[in-house]
């Protein structure tokens, strides 16, 4: 953790989103899921969680009313963007403004839900007490617009971050009837996941997969439970998942005869003629809505797949690989399951292309925010993202604020990244050099003094001959494309050429900042110190490039949109299901969110505790997408 300061003297823009790309939160993640993998295989939590579940029961405050429900997920980054959506999700109402005007199918006032659905990714980079508290509960509570408002209830489902401290932090704020909490609400799920009936006909099932991408054994146990004893055919199902498994191939890479236990769950639901009508999910930090095709596949209703973890973590493109590849799904029958049980599943995923959609129920992308061209455009925005600081300063701010802070920003930023690079650059080089001396002459090397009369040609012919020489030269090149293959393998295959390419192009800018240092300079300390310095921003670029160039064509969605750490194109799911059954979904998200705020100015307001600064551009909340499912 780093240097955290808590109340309400810390305003969101000194909550700065995390660098992702810095090495020491590089190294805390890749050792938080190492050790929280290591328990899950050894003993699942979720395995406490036995015998029957009770359903929540979640009912509309007036009979014959509207019901309103809030969908928030992926939260808890930076400051900026998390107070900015906690403060809208809170809001008393939301106005539309001109759209409703344009649009007789919009309502005009769209009113704060009363129950909180929470998708899970509460606070990154991993959960904790202080991360929970730093990066979540004190941005949510800040933003509360009334201290006495009605008590809500709030539901909520663990992502893989969230199971970074195998969920202790998330347990102790939503799981069992901690009053007084979270927002002073009503938190009645017993378990991390849960099983809601809300009104008119409509069920919300929130899943916990934790590190392993199903259910256990239990959990599928008490969802099959209230599935037969509980629900009637015609009702209506959402399916909360933890994380979009429709953008992976169509199977989710479960063996023939033995299907995942969330598959068999969505068989049951259909065999006993209840209609999943939406799949839903966060994870992904963009919004993307997918329709299925009506009346196609055995089923004659219309559903979709929603992923929207909008809500404060960076953004993911909606223009990559997984979101645009084609999708569909069947219901399968396995005639050579051993065991009944494993015979039938569900299987919804993504298809290489769309000549194989023969039988299938096919699902075509419906709406994304932001729209894909302004996505593929923010990918530029990568070149000098390994030199970006935790957080920017406007420059008219700039001399406002102490050095200090301007060191810290750099220190927690991804230009860390780049100055490990720059170490690996000279730690190369010096490993090579033991071979550039006299007692290597015979060997057809010369000394370092003489690499300045070399031909670049020849002297890059030495080089690639020293990593034979030197084991530690090669093995500290062999680092480089252990590094570039560790963010490569992301899309497997698809980027395994260009992870070659990446190696190749260090280990040549390496060999190549020697041999032009050389030409100018004979001091090998100052060589040495400037190789760093040069080996920072060279590899700084070249990542930089790299990614760019990724980005644009919809390659390593997440590794190569991290390093923007983008907090524009924020937003959350607001739900109404009328009196008639109907399920009408809309997207509220904003183009920007402020990024200086002080305290509330108002004399006796106290909440929310924040607002934008003079002349900070407010947020330019708008309807982004709507749909209906009728019953």
């Amino acid at each position: 953790m780093s240097h955290y300061n808590f109340g309400c003297k810390v305003p969101p823009q000194r909550r700065w989103p995390v660098a992702w790309y810095n090495p020491a939160v590089l190294l805390r993640s890749a050792r938080d899921l190492l050790s929280t993998a290591d328990q899950i295989r050894n003993f699942d939590r979720r395995e406490l969680f036995s015998g029957a579940m009770a359903p929540v029961i979640v009912s509309a405050r007036d009979a014959h009313s509207d019901f309103w429900w809030d969908f928030v997920s992926d939260t808890g980054d930076g400051g900026n963007a998390t107070y900015t959506v906690a403060r809208a999700a809170q809001s008393p109402s939301l106005r539309p403004g001109e759209q409703a005007a344009q649009d007789p199918a919009l309502p005009k006032i769209l009113p704060r839900g009363h129950l909180l659905v929470l998708g899970g990714d509460l606070a990154y980079p991993g959960a904790s007490g202080e991360e929970y508290q730093y990066r979540f509960i004190e941005l949510w509570e800040a933003a509360r617009p009334d201290l006495f408002e009605p008590k809500k209830t709030v539901l909520a489902i663990p992502q893989n971050h969230d199971w970074f401290d195998n969920i202790s932090t998330f347990h102790r704020h939503f799981v069992a009837d901690l009053d007084d909490r979270f927002l002073g609400a009503h938190a009645p799920q017993a378990r991390s996941y849960f099983a809601a009936q809300l009104p008119y006909g409509w069920w919300l099932f929130g899943l916990d997969f934790a590190l392993v991408a199903d259910l256990d054994r239990e959990q599928y146990e008490a969802f099959c439970h209230i599935v037969n004893q509980q629900l009637q055919p015609g009702d209506n199902v959402i399916l909360l998942y933890p994380e979009p498994y429709w953008t992976r191939p169509l199977g989710d890479a479960a063996r023939p005869g033995y299907p995942k236990r969330y598959q068999r769950l969505e068989a049951l639901l259909l065999a006993r003629g209840i209609k999943i009508r939406l799949r839903l999910a966060g994870d992904l930090h963009h919004y993307v809505r997918e329709q299925g095709q009506e009346g196609v596949g055995g089923l004659d209703y219309s559903d979709a797949l929603i992923t929207c973890g909008s809500a404060g973590a960076f953004l993911h493109p909606t223009h990559g690989r997984a979101s645009s590849l084609p999708k569909a799904m069947d219901c399968a029958h396995d005639s050579g399951a051993m065991t009944p049980d494993l015979a039938e599943r569900v299987r919804l995923g993504t298809l290489a292309s769309a000549c194989q959609t023969e039988g299938l129920r096919c699902y075509s992308k419906a709406a994304s925010y932001p729209d894909t061209d302004t996505s593929r455009g923010l990918s530029w925005g990568n070149l000098l993202a390994m030199f970006q600081p935790a957080a920017s300063v406007a420059w008219r701010n700039w001399f406002k604020v102490g050095w200090a802070e301007h060191f810290q920003r750099f220190a927690q930023g991804n230009v860390q990244f780049s100055v490990l690079l720059g170490f690996l650059y000279w730690l190369a080089v010096y490993c090579a050099s033991f071979v550039f001396t006299e007692s290597f002459i015979p060997d057809h090397f010369v000394p370092a003094s003489q690499i300045a009369g070399l031909p670049w040609g020849d002297f890059l012919g030495m080089w690639l001959r020293a990593l034979l020489f030197s084991p530690l030269a090669l093995g500290v090149h062999l680092v480089l494309l252990g590094l570039c293959a560790a963010i490569a393998r992301e899309d497997g295959l698809h980027t395994a050429l260009s992870c070659a390419l990446l190696a190749i192009l260090h280990m040549l800018a390496a060999a190549s900042l020697y041999w032009l240092l050389c030409q100018w300079l004979s001091d090998r300390y100052l060589i040495g110190i400037l190789l760093v310095v040069a080996g920072s921003v060279v590899g700084g670029l070249l990542f930089g490039a790299y990614f760019s160039l990724m980005a644009r064509c919809g390659l390593l969605a997440n590794n190569a949109f991290s390093p923007l750490a983008h907090q524009g194109y924020k937003g959350f799911l607001r739900f109404r299901i009328d009196p008639d059954g109907n399920l009408h979904g809309y997207m509220l998200g904003t183009d920007h969110v402020p990024q200086r705020w002080v305290e509330q100015p108002q004399a006796g307001v106290t909440r929310p505790l924040w607002v934008e600064a003079e002349g900070e551009q407010a947020p330019n909340w708008q309807i982004r997408d709507h749909f209906t499912l009728p019953r």
